[in-house]
């Protein structure tokens, strides 16, 4: 039963739901994951900074997850704006009106002792030492002058620590760059860009190849004739921000997924980064100039043991030889759909279905398709694997005019039980219909996210 049928958390999520903007970071238990955007859970708040959301819902009865010194932060930073028996929720929104009633705050308090909580006083008994002496004067009722000079001397050194450690997580992303996906996955899409671009490197090997720094940890190889995607791998480090954090997000240790349309291997990166040694990848990739990169990508990065790479087409049937066609210059257009122009250049390949690579696996749980117009064969290829893992997550670039009837292709997705979401800038999957996905994007396309709950 969903814990939205109890009042007290329907009424939070109903305030949230007034108040919070679009780009606000929001931290709250994992049942609010798909219904506030860019939500957080309290994992986060091992290795993440108060300030750097705009949003705490704090369970009172789940304290225990909420790493002590985020709290003490979140007390002592965000003013309170809701209470009652089950949540407070903090937040540093200026237009939101403060909490007045500290009846229902009162357990926070207790376990936290600030000196004061946004204008709330605290009865606690001082600590030693000079923070003890400097709270015993504020909550000094005798004393009102004082009181107000000691408020705004500690509010002046809450602003002091707070740069300072925003200084310091400079510092260290500037001369540390190396983190792994784990932590960035925990990073706004600024500071994800930023953490990238920090730690980017590249050197040219000669014969058209360079390697550079990927997602500010991880070797990639990649073909200096591409201007699709590589110059953003050489002087950014990262590639679709959005759908990489939203990727990030969701991967485990132990999954098994599937990178349709490798490319240079930058998702199969990703996939194999967040997985672990208990987990599968498959990298796909016809254009066997590029596989065999890929193949170099996986071996510096130490990922043989979980990833191999396929110079397959994925398509309806396995076996068959297709013709792959390679715009110069854009390796990203490469498809088995187009006709070749005089200047593409032609490869013949075998193809291969998602049934068939997976069939011995126990589990699929992510598959990532971006194949240029033939992501409905994929489909058609994937059907048992989609149909024996009711949890599977597909990441899809759909579309609207790459297929013969591509309402007909949708309403396939959905009848097998997919919600219709597309990634959006902000990384929170968004629902979206089949009319709006047929109409609103005629001449581009959708980063689609396509889950059964």
């Amino acid at each position: 039963m969903s814990q939205f049928t109890d009042p007290y958390w329907s009424t939070a999520r109903d305030f949230g739901q007034k108040h919070i903007q679009p780009d606000d970071r929001v931290l709250a238990p994992k049942p609010f994951k798909h219904i506030l955007p860019n939500w957080h859970g309290y994992n986060a708040t091992h290795n993440t900074e108060a300030d750097q959301f705009q949003w705490v819902f704090v369970h009172k009865g789940r304290l225990n997850a909420i790493d002590a010194d985020f709290l003490r932060q979140t007390v002592n930073l965000l003013p309170p704006v809701f209470a009652n028996e089950v949540f407070v929720i903090f937040t540093s929104r200026p237009n939101v009106p403060k909490l007045t009633d500290s009846t229902h705050l009162q357990p926070i308090l207790d376990l936290v002792d600030p000196v004061r909580v946004n204008g709330i006083g605290s009865n606690s008994v001082p600590q030693p030492g000079l923070m003890g002496q400097l709270k015993q004067l504020t909550v000094s009722k005798t004393e009102k002058r004082l009181t107000a000079l000691l408020s705004a001397v500690l509010d002046r050194l809450n602003t002091l620590e707070r740069s300072t450690k925003k200084l310091e997580r400079q510092v260290k992303s500037a001369t540390v760059p190396n983190r792994s996906s784990l932590v960035m996955a925990n990073l706004s899409l600024e500071e994800l860009r930023s953490t990238c671009r920090s730690a980017c490197q590249t050197a040219y090997l000669g014969e058209n190849t360079i390697l550079c720094r990927v997602l500010a940890n991880y070797l990639l190889y990649g073909d200096t004739r591409d201007i699709g995607i590589v110059p953003h791998l050489c002087l950014n480090g990262f590639w679709e921000p959005w759908v990489t954090l939203s990727m990030m997000r969701i991967l485990k240790p132990g999954w098994h997924c599937l990178d349709v349309g490798a490319n240079h291997g930058y998702y199969s990166v990703l996939m194999s980064s967040m997985v672990g040694a208990s987990g599968r990848v498959i990298a796909l990739e016809p254009n066997h100039r590029l596989a065999d990169m890929v193949r170099k990508t996986m071996e510096v990065n130490g990922f043989n043991d979980r990833a191999t790479v396929r110079t397959n087409a994925v398509s309806s049937k396995s076996g068959e030889i297709v013709k792959l066609t390679v715009p110069p210059g854009h390796t990203g257009h490469a498809s088995i759909k187009h006709t070749a122009r005089p200047t593409d250049e032609v490869m013949e390949v075998e193809t291969v279905t998602i049934d068939e690579l997976t069939a011995e696996w126990p589990q699929v749980n992510l598959i990532k398709v971006d194949v240029e117009g033939a992501e409905e064969f994929v489909w058609q290829g994937m059907r048992e694997t989609v149909r024996r893992n009711k949890d599977i997550v597909i990441v899809l670039e759909f579309g609207a005019n790459r297929y013969p009837n591509s309402r007909a292709f949708l309403e396939e997705i959905v009848a097998e039980g997919f919600i219709l979401r597309y990634i959006d800038y902000d990384t929170h999957p968004k629902e979206i219909s089949i009319d709006e996905c047929l109409s609103d994007r005629p001449h581009s396309f959708w980063d689609l996210y396509l889950s059964r709950s």
